[in-house]
């Protein structure tokens, strides 16, 4: 097949990307690095506890140390899958602040404002709270449910929250984003709906689709400063596709910068370092990674919790309770609420996130597990980071891992909203209901701790949240590596579409932004 475009990806963003492509006629190949589930594990919501952190389905990234956290390292995971990370996330669907795009506007992207973005937030989904009120969508291929099941502590918590001063919201991604709401999630009818699920699956049959897996791209051919296709990894052979048209970078905020350095995009000073010929002098690819930082507060609790669903009668009831209804603890993403707050009541937007998860999860050194004791998970971090990361080639082999260099708490003011944070945590459980039947924090320090303390708390405890972006900034400037029409600056015939474009971080998790970003660019692309 003569291609018009090659997507490279096929996560949050490439998915999407591809659908939109082929509805205009375009002839696609979709090229994908992981393999295709022959048992569709990742459709059980449930079952990223078993999914991440298995190589199969995850690249399981490892991060060199944080000086800014006592020189910890950790494992950041990223989706091996068609779906990418879509197929193994917490499937919590948040569309972010509208001040978050207009802020990206502002900093040099018209086009990128709230209302600009809103059309396609729209278009992307079809959600069960849809009320035909000019903001959520109803004809999308992306599914946005409400949860099908929920567990009693988690109503106990939502009265707490309220009762320490936060507003309800019945919509977290309808008119306004501030408050405590129910979560919704990226299922349909207790599946999980990834976006190649939602939007590649459907047309698999299309003449003008191919999708090809377990294929590791090498890097992008550039020829006289245009790119005209790539050089794969298939089977073990090296093997050469062909666009017309172009190429487009869907691979995610970690493997999407990746692959440009490769193909001679980035510093030359670090180019040069691995023997890699500079095509662009653009030294800011896979600078600039943004995350967000934060804690997981695990509470023992006097009540039941969902963690007793684990235990072996239980969960094969749960189990069956999923594979002949598709409800029940199986069937809904990790958190049951999610609150946006202002750490202080001055602040002109919410700093902070929180999830609730109605259970506590223990981390071994091969993988996660439930314990036996009645636990809960409250997840706290902050929402516009001003720490700053960077990523680095290991070598010019594209199956060798970049490195990761995360510094979550080099910025002084993330260490301030961080134990602000705390007090909150503190400030909700000491309300009833839930304070009648918390046990105890396991970790968080008490009432009461010095400053000290508690930012030694800090460094040896704040984790990413796994919302990797920046590392391919857009921008208007001349030092950004994309311009607001997704075109990597310096050569034609080339874009990228996903998480890695952002220029800011968002207010939220960051798949439904990737959606968007993917859905948006096929009208940049190709108009």
């Amino acid at each position: 097949m003569d291609f018009d475009y090659i997507v490279i990806g096929s996560g949050s963003a490439g998915s999407p990307l591809t659908a939109r492509l082929l509805e205009k006629g375009m002839k696609v190949l979709l090229i994908e690095a992981g393999k295709r589930e022959r048992i569709p594990i990742t459709r059980l919501p449930a079952a990223l506890i078993h999914t991440v952190g298995n190589s199969r389905y995850d690249w399981c990234y490892k991060t060199e140390p944080d000086p800014t956290r006592n020189g910890l390292t950790e494992a950041w995971p990223r989706g091996k899958v068609p779906g990418g990370s879509s197929a193994i996330n917490g499937m919590i669907f948040i569309r972010g602040a509208k001040q978050d795009y207009d802020a990206w506007e502002k900093l040099g992207n018209p086009g990128w404002g709230w209302n600009d973005v809103l059309p396609y937030f729209r278009r992307m989904e079809t959600a069960d709270n849809d009320k035909d009120n000019g903001v959520r969508g109803g004809m999308g291929p992306q599914r946005v449910s409400a949860l099908r099941w929920t567990h009693p502590v988690s109503e106990i918590f939502l009265k707490s929250f309220l009762a320490a001063g936060a507003t309800f919201n019945d919509d977290m991604n309808g008119v306004s984003h501030e408050g405590v709401a129910w979560n919704q999630g990226s299922t349909r009818n207790g599946v999980r709906a990834s976006s190649y699920d939602s939007f590649v699956r459907p047309k698999l049959g299309d003449p003008n689709l191919r999708f090809v897996d377990d294929t590791l791209v090498e890097r992008v051919i550039i020829v006289d400063g245009r790119a005209t296709g790539v050089e794969a990894l298939q089977s073990g052979e090296r093997v050469t596709f062909s666009a017309r048209r172009g190429v487009v970078l869907s691979a995610g905020s970690i493997n999407s910068p990746q692959l440009l350095m490769l193909s001679g995009i980035g510093d030359p000073a670090e180019l040069k370092k691995h023997g890699i010929f500079t095509v662009v002098d653009s030294p800011e690819v896979g600078k600039n990674l943004l995350e967000h930082p934060g804690l997981y507060a695990l509470a023992e609790m006097k009540v039941p919790t969902a963690n007793r669903m684990a235990r072996p009668l239980r969960g094969a009831l749960a189990f069956g309770e999923w594979l002949f209804g598709r409800r029940g603890v199986m069937s809904v993403p990790t958190a049951q609420l999610i609150a946006f707050i202002k750490s202080r009541p001055e602040l002109e937007y919410t700093d902070l996130q929180f999830h609730l998860f109605p259970f506590g999860l223990a981390q071994t050194k091969t993988k996660l597990k439930v314990p036996k004791a009645d636990l809960v998970t409250i997840l706290m971090n902050i929402n516009h980071s001003k720490s700053v990361g960077h990523l680095e080639l290991r070598s010019a082999d594209p199956r060798e891992k970049v490195a990761i260099f995360p510094r979550l708490l080099d910025h002084p003011d993330d260490v301030e909203t961080l134990l602000r944070g705390i007090e909150w945590i503190r400030r909700i459980c000491v309300q009833p209901p839930f304070s009648k039947d918390m046990l105890r924090f396991l970790d968080l320090p008490p009432e009461g701790s010095s400053r000290e303390e508690e930012i030694a708390y800090l460094r040896r405890t704040t984790v990413p949240f796994f919302h990797p972006v920046g590392t391919c900034r857009m921008g208007s400037d001349d030092k950004a590596v994309v311009r607001p029409d997704l075109k990597v600056r310096g050569v034609e015939g080339l874009w990228v579409a996903d998480a890695s474009i952002m220029p800011r971080h968002i207010s939220g998790n960051t798949n439904a932004t990737a959606i968007m970003i993917g859905d948006k660019a096929s009208d940049l692309i190709h108009a």
